[in-house]
């Protein structure tokens, strides 16, 4: 069912608007509605952002007036930010969180909400540091979707997201490998690395596939409470690593050697 408001004519907040990704949306999205303000707790910082930006700005205790409501702050925090401005949001209103795990967050919030609120749980599977977000692919899970969630995913769309769209259940087991094994496996990489090679010097022998890892393992160092989050609290993480040490105490045999692991890996992610 279509809503009877046109979504140029609403607003939106973004809640951790002051951080990378907060920004990148506001950017993009401040175009496609009316107005578009950043809020943060430290009001002085969400003032210098919205200036930036040209957009904007609010406290957190009025972000609850916009009529889309997107919370973009760290994992551990979501719930109960969400929770309380959840309680304060005007009907026919609608709640976005972008956490990258949905189990254990996505049911708390929803049984929070207002019955006249929509809420969608969205996970973007790219960084912040992207220019804008043609072709770039958001997960969707709708707890309590309604008219207004499908207008924001078309909005996206127009803006070319492209949008894939799973339960709970199915986000979690597919960022168990995505995520945290891969996560995982170069955690587990640099330690043994720093346990190996424990010269001095190495940097002069570094290659350029070793250069490009090292910028994924820089990452997950910059974004470490969330990938420790991820592993502890995604219900499938363990299992995933168990997996990995499995395998990684296996003998190279001749099927490793001829790379059939590594072409069915391919084959498995380059599906369309």
């Amino acid at each position: 069912m279509k809503s009877n408001r046109n979504i140029s004519s609403m607003s939106i907040s973004i809640v951790g608007g002051t951080g990378r990704m907060g920004m990148l949306l506001a950017r993009i999205l401040k175009a496609k509605v009316k107005k578009m303000s950043i809020v943060s707790r430290d009001i002085a910082r969400a003032e210098e952002t919205a200036n930036g930006l040209n957009v904007s700005w609010l406290p957190l205790e009025q972000a609850h007036k916009s009529d889309i409501i997107i919370v973009s702050v760290p994992i551990q925090e979501t719930v109960k930010i969400c929770k309380n401005i959840a309680q304060k949001m005007h009907q026919q209103s609608l709640l976005v969180e972008l956490a990258s795990l949905k189990t254990g967050i996505t049911e708390a919030i929803k049984d929070s909400i207002p019955a006249s609120v929509e809420y969608l749980s969205l996970h973007p599977l790219f960084g912040p540091q992207v220019k804008d977000i043609t072709g770039k692919r958001f997960v969707a899970v709708e707890p309590a979707s309604g008219s207004l969630t499908t207008e924001f995913l078309e909005m996206l769309q127009e803006c070319g997201a492209v949008i894939k769209k799973a339960t709970v259940k199915e986000h979690d087991l597919a960022m168990a490998s995505i995520q945290v094994l891969h996560h995982f496996a170069l955690i587990t990489f640099s330690s043994a690395l720093s346990r190996f090679a424990e010269e001095n010097g190495l940097s002069e022998y570094l290659t350029e596939s070793l250069e490009k890892t090292l910028q994924n393992i820089e990452n997950i160092y910059e974004n470490w409470n969330t990938i420790y989050a991820i592993q502890s609290l995604n219900p499938n993480a363990q299992k995933a690593r168990k997996i990995l040490a499995e395998v990684a105490n296996q003998s190279i045999d001749a099927k490793n050697i001829a790379g059939e692991p590594l072409r069915q890996a391919i084959s498995l992610l380059r599906k369309p």
